[in-house]
């Protein structure tokens, strides 16, 4: 094989990348995947939001490739007919003083180039939202929802007919100087690492980000019995990656609530409460979550989040905030949970951009999270550039 790219993680970044170098015939890809079919983890189990860009920090590599790849992503959809709907994305304030929230939100989207955005009153908001509760709303109208899975799928089958293969139920063990150590056997070439939720660990392989750990935030979703025609936020604390529980539809025809946002000690994987009792000493034995749990506004949010995980009761006021009608306990249904690869540093502050290292003869995509889906496209046209 001539100078061959080998991709760890077949997700939506690793299958976007492998089809961005066979369409420029940069290199020839293989693909590894540890399970035995694609978008089992992060790039399959999100509420497949395409984000317009209002909450990312202007000049970050976040912002710029969420405003680019929110415009690519939709393109490509609606180019290959897959399940995808642009609804548009409200931010709700309910008083005077989230308004002003809506004010720096408004002015972070203009900066980073979100199209069409604009403030609207309550007449409006109503107009657009009958059963949602507001005073003033920040109105995105790029805002979007796709199948995340079958997206997913239909990358890589675009990426394997330019030519890239893919290895399933392939888990990469250990990286030398020449590429992959796998349970499959040995893959030469250069190594790209795009394992989401264990991406520092393969960059630990290689001794890059020694400093950095992902520490993993469960989000549970529950389907929720209301009528919405958007995705319906309440206004963030722009202090943290977290946007709060908010409902947004699915293009299944669902109404989604969450996601809350807890640690997730047992395991990095552990979506139905597996424990994983060396991801749990890991993680608790790490320099990174100590000072990370020494900040007491983390405290404060993981509490909060805490609260709403456990008790529904916590979960049902979040929504019927935002809510002119009552939802109740017969009104929800479970959804299936996400995980999100958080990257936290040594001094406990968590990354608010993406990360890309070098190592020799590798390449390490660290923090990919939110918007790590709507950004792929342009992430990886950033990468192969």
């Amino acid at each position: 094989m001539k100078n061959p790219c080998i991709i760890i993680g077949g997700g939506i970044i690793g299958s976007a990348l492998a089809r961005e170098i066979r369409k420029r015939d940069l290199a020839d890809v293989v693909v590894l995947e540890k399970e035995k079919e694609l978008a089992m983890h992060t790039s399959g189990r999100n509420s497949g939001v395409i984000h317009s860009g209002i909450n990312q920090k202007p000049g970050t590599l976040k912002a710029k490739l969420c405003v680019e790849g929110n415009r690519i992503i939709r393109d490509y959809c609606r180019d290959n007919k897959l399940p995808y709907e642009q609804c548009g994305t409200l931010v709700i304030a309910r008083n005077e003083k989230e308004s002003s929230v809506l004010e720096k939100l408004l002015s972070i989207g203009t900066a980073n180039g979100v199209e069409g955005l604009r403030i609207i009153d309550k007449k409006e908001l109503e107009e657009r939202e009958p059963f949602v509760r507001g005073y003033k709303a920040l109105y995105s109208p790029t805002g979007a929802i796709v199948d995340s899975r079958a997206l997913v799928n239909k990358v890589a089958e675009e990426a394997e007919s330019l030519g890239a293969e893919y290895k399933l139920d392939c888990e990469a063990l250990g990286i030398t100087d020449k590429g992959v150590i796998t349970n499959k056997g040995e893959f030469d070439g250069y190594a790209i690492n795009c394992a989401g939720l264990y991406a520092d660990k393969i960059a630990h392989m290689c001794g890059i980000g020694r400093n950095l750990l992902i520490m993993p935030f469960k989000g549970n979703y529950a389907e929720v019995n209301v009528q919405i025609n958007s995705m319906v936020y309440q206004v963030p604390d722009l202090r943290y990656p977290f946007l709060g529980v908010h409902l947004t539809k699915s293009v299944e025809g669902k109404v989604l609530g969450g996601p809350t946002a807890t640690l997730s000690l047992r395991g990095r994987e552990s979506y139905d409460g597996e424990f994983n009792f060396k991801e749990f000493f890991d993680t608790i034995m790490s320099k990174n979550f100590w000072n990370m749990a020494k900040s007491k506004e983390f405290l404060k949010l993981a509490l909060n989040n805490g609260k709403i995980s456990i008790f529904k009761n916590a979960f049902l006021k979040e929504l019927n905030s935002i809510l002119k009608i009552n939802v109740g306990e017969c009104d929800i249904k479970p959804y299936r949970a996400g995980i999100r690869a958080q990257i936290v540093d040594i001094k406990g502050n968590m990354a608010d951009d993406f990360i890309l290292e070098k190592g020799y003869n590798s390449l390490h995509i660290l923090n990919a999270i939110s918007p790590g889906l709507t950004s792929s496209f342009a992430f990886v046209r950033h990468i192969a550039d």
